[in-house]
């Protein structure tokens, strides 16, 4: 016995129509961070996009990727009017801001984009070393033995 579906396929794009639900979705790529003693790794999906169509960005603890994916099919000869039957596929302007551990220098920033995979390394900066200020005396003799040394550490401004 065949399976009836409640309302007509048209009727139910009509209903899609009205509510909405006609235009495509956005593109809104997946993307995996992994974090290890090393530093960040970010995979993200955008395929087919070029290294021109993306924008990378690392401020403070927030990695962001800005790009666009355009919408491939143009109307065909029937003016303003676009016949689509289904789309699964998404498009459209996208930002993606991931959140990393803070800290992390800027400009040792890697991006590779492979087979439709942006892969982003960002290596985490070594540990601040203490430093050794040396103290000298002012040219009024103020301190007799002439030098100190005062062993501290640094810290990140």
């Amino acid at each position: 016995m065949a399976t009836m579906e409640p309302f007509a396929p048209w009727l139910r794009d009509l209903n899609r129509f009205v509510a909405g639900e006609s235009a495509p979705a956005a593109f809104v790529p997946p993307a995996d961070v992994i974090v290890s003693d090393d530093g960040v790794k970010v995979h993200m999906d955008v395929p087919g996009l070029r290294t021109d169509d993306l924008e990378i960005q690392l401020e403070n603890d927030t990695l962001t990727v800005r790009g666009e994916r355009p919408f491939p099919y143009q109307s065909q000869g029937n003016g303003d009017r676009r016949v689509w039957r289904h789309l699964e596929r998404r498009f459209g302007r996208f930002e993606r801001s991931l959140r990393v551990p803070g800290g992390l220098d800027p400009n040792s920033v890697e991006a590779l984009l492979a087979d439709g995979v942006l892969t982003l390394k960002v290596p985490r900066p070594e540990a601040l070393k203490p430093h050794r200020v040396e103290i000298r005396a002012d040219a009024a003799g103020e301190q007799a033995e002439g030098r100190r040394e005062i062993e501290g550490s640094a810290t990140a401004a």
